[in-house]
């Protein structure tokens, strides 16, 4: 009786993107990894008209919403910080 043959997902992902991807792709994480260590990420609740003036805000000064938030926070925080 013939044997059947096993797929391998691994062979299939590399003939589908190509194998020189994947290091490229762990540059990218590194790199990001690098970037972000000495952030973290939490959740808080807003109000809806906290969020709106937050992002209208970060549209005003053609910044994202994180570092609009980060210089909200540092400048009402400065005492602590």
């Amino acid at each position: 009786m013939a044997e059947k043959a096993k797929f391998d997902r691994e062979a299939a992902f590399k003939s589908i993107i190509g194998a020189g991807r994947q290091s490229e792709n762990a540059v990218a994480e590194e790199k990001n990894a690098k970037k972000n260590s000495d952030r973290v990420q939490r959740a808080y609740y807003l109000d809806r008209d906290i969020d709106k003036a937050l992002r209208r805000m970060a549209l005003e000064n053609e910044k994202n919403l994180t570092e609009t938030i980060n210089d909200i926070l540092r400048k009402g925080l400065e005492h602590f910080l």
